[in-house]
């Protein structure tokens, strides 16, 4: 009976690496398995204006400015300014898991803190860059970028989801809850823009939004309400700086829906 459940464990868990592995090819391999979509706020200039566009970025919705002139007094800039992050235009949690757990007042009591350590880590990701395009600097300047950000949703991990999630398992098999009960996971939605100094119009934007993976080994993060939030923001910081300083025609990926750990 043990070696029949090790074998049917082993199989769920091939199966599971297989289909991620299948997503993750595909263009839309975020919209497949956590069914994602992201509204821009008024915080970006063209919201309305903002596509997909796999090919030139990990992110799902983004604009670049047509306006060759604009490009190339970007593109003589080496510095970047890593403005504080905003949360005027974060949406109200809808979610019924994170809400009972984390109602409105109490998750605003806690943005401040997830504001600050968006920017930590967006600062972290561009100083620790191996090859770095951009030196990091502590103020706004003639010579540098702007990256402004805008925290757009959070849901927090909630105990409550766990719970369910493992419940379903029980009932199942491994990781049906993970892929079953998508509204139980914690989830956050991030907007940006890259301003140009001197004309201090927006060279790119872009919005995207991260549910919970699915984790293989101990998901350790899930048990702390920022837990989700923190692990996609330095995603998002690493794959911001990559794709700023990728040759033409190098391809930056999305991060995968499946991993061994979150921590």
């Amino acid at each position: 009976m043990i070696a029949s459940y090790e074998r049917r464990s082993s199989l769920q868990l091939l199966l599971l690496c297989a289909v991620a592995a299948c997503l993750c090819s595909c263009r839309t391999a975020k919209s497949v398995i956590v069914a994602v979509d992201v509204r821009p706020s008024a915080f970006l200039t063209h919201a309305k204006e903002l596509k997909e566009d796999r090919k030139r970025s990990p992110f799902i919705s983004n604009w670049w400015t047509p306006d060759k002139k604009l490009l190339a007094a970007a593109e003589k800039c080496h510095k970047i300014y890593i403005a504080p992050v905003t949360f005027e235009h974060i949406r109200p949690n809808k979610n019924v898991f994170a809400y009972l757990e984390h109602p409105n007042w109490r998750r605003k009591l806690k943005l401040p803190s997830l504001a600050k350590y968006t920017q930590k880590k967006f600062v972290e990701s561009f100083q620790k860059a191996k090859e770095p395009r951009y030196t990091v600097v502590d103020a706004a300047a003639r010579d540098a970028l702007t990256l402004e950000l805008s925290l757009l949703e959070w849901g927090p991990n909630t105990y409550t989801g766990i719970i369910v999630r493992e419940a379903v398992d029980m009932l199942t098999f491994d990781f049906v809850g993970e892929v079953a009960m998508k509204s139980t996971r914690g989830f956050i939605a991030l907007e940006g823009r890259l301003i140009e100094p001197c004309s201090q119009q927006p060279v790119f934007e872009f919005a995207d939004k991260e549910v919970g993976k699915i984790v293989v080994i101990l998901p350790l993060q899930d048990f702390f309400p920022s837990g989700q939030a923190h692990f996609a923001i330095k995603e998002w910081a690493a794959q911001l700086e990559k794709m700023l300083r990728a040759k033409p025609g190098e391809k930056v990926s999305d991060s995968i829906p499946v991993v061994l750990w979150n921590y």
